[in-house]
């Protein structure tokens, strides 16, 4: 398999035409990332179809954090808007006038899964020296980028963003999937106080995969990815207001990424 990578790679970087010796990258302004913002803006909500031969399901999570619900509720909001975090190969792309601030409802955004982090992890030893670069080079990441763009990204519209509610309701944050992800749906983030420093984060996951092929990976493994992320952003927001997951349903198995 490496040595097959290596040879993909060799060969993209030999016959694809060169991209300016910039790689696209949707936080910096160029006419890549204004096409993007623009297709993103095209993007309608993915309908979930009850009439549909793919079934439409639901996970649903619960996680116990040593923390104030509101703090909680703010760590979980600013660690899903720093764009220099990660939750495994994931990080959430916005358009550069959005990049760090709150968010609003209504906002689109982009999940994308990092191809050229997987390449530079999967390559091993020598074959990591010679070729891990190349990820970073064009006409490579162009190449990546636009199969991001194309297969391996979730999309999303917030449509529930309950960040300041009367005493006693939750926190809520709730996205939608728009065209261009594998899934119809929405993921909905409830964080309710339990006690004086003790709170729950529910995470509610409706979806309906849009293709029986990804239904068949969503079922063997793509499941498991959903909640590892989901315990990096919640594990991410504990600890940056000092808290930590003091218990949780996903499996072990399941929380490392």
């Amino acid at each position: 398999m490496i040595l097959r990578d290596a040879l993909v790679l060799t060969l993209a970087i030999s016959v694809l035409p060169a991209c300016g010796g910039k790689c696209p990258d949707p936080q910096t302004p160029s006419p890549d990332q204004s096409r993007w913002e623009q297709e993103l803006d095209q993007k309608r909500v993915l309908a979930l179809v009850p009439s549909s031969k793919i079934t439409i399901k639901r996970d649903v999570h619960n996680l116990i954090v040593s923390a104030e619900a509101g703090a909680l509720a703010d760590g979980f909001h600013r660690v899903m808007r720093d764009p220099t975090r990660r939750f495994g190969l994931i990080r959430v792309d916005r358009k550069p006038s959005n990049a760090g601030k709150a968010f609003t409802m209504g906002e689109r955004f982009q999940g994308r899964y990092e191809l050229d982090e997987a390449i530079k992890q999967k390559l091993k030893g020598k074959w990591r020296d010679w070729f891990g670069d190349l990820a970073d080079e064009p006409p490579f990441c162009e190449l990546l980028y636009n199969i991001e763009n194309s297969h391996t990204s979730d999309y999303g519209i917030i449509a529930r963003l309950e960040l300041n509610p009367p005493p006693g309701a939750e926190f809520v944050l709730a996205y939608q999937y728009l065209e261009g992800s594998p899934i119809a749906g929405s993921s909905t983030f409830a964080i309710t106080a339990l006690a004086p420093g003790r709170s729950r984060l529910t995470q509610t996951f409706e979806y309906q995969e849009q293709t029986e092929d990804f239904a068949k990976f969503f079922s063997t493994a793509g499941l498991r990815l959903h909640n590892q992320v989901v315990y990096s952003q919640v594990q991410q927001a504990a600890e940056l207001v000092g808290g930590q997951i003091v218990e949780s349903d996903i499996p072990r198995e399941y929380q490392e990424i």
